[in-house]
């Protein structure tokens, strides 16, 4: 299986905050479900940035709703922390593929349908 963005470009291009480990695992099961939503087609354009983008947001929204064990921060406060979690409708794989995928992807890679 293809990861599509590796650390140096999800820290150094996109700007990401999670640590190595916690982006490895991420960015493994956001490929996974990219490549899946494009019927393999990502990972004939596993150099686009469009695609390294995709896997970086989205490896960023899985590590977020797994650190809140499947709910979203809804807010967090600093002085004397707090962090309020709430039930996400992100966890919802058409709302990944909206959230994300749909912005960066090219829509044809997105049809199911015979081309």
């Amino acid at each position: 299986m293809i990861i599509f963005a590796n650390y140096p470009y999800y820290r150094d291009v996109y700007g990401g905050g999670l640590d190595k480990q916690t982006f490895k695992n991420a960015a493994a099961k956001a490929s996974a479900y990219i490549d899946k939503i494009t019927f393999g087609r990502a990972s004939e354009h596993a150099d686009d940035e469009r695609v390294k983008r995709c896997c970086c947001e989205l490896s960023d929204t899985l590590s977020e709703i797994s650190e809140g064990g499947g709910l979203t921060k809804q807010s967090e406060s600093v002085g004397s922390w707090s962090v309020t979690y709430a039930n996400s409708e992100n966890t919802s794989e058409f709302n990944y593929a909206r959230a994300a995928c749909r912005v960066w992807l090219p829509v044809e890679w997105l049809y199911r349908g015979v081309g």
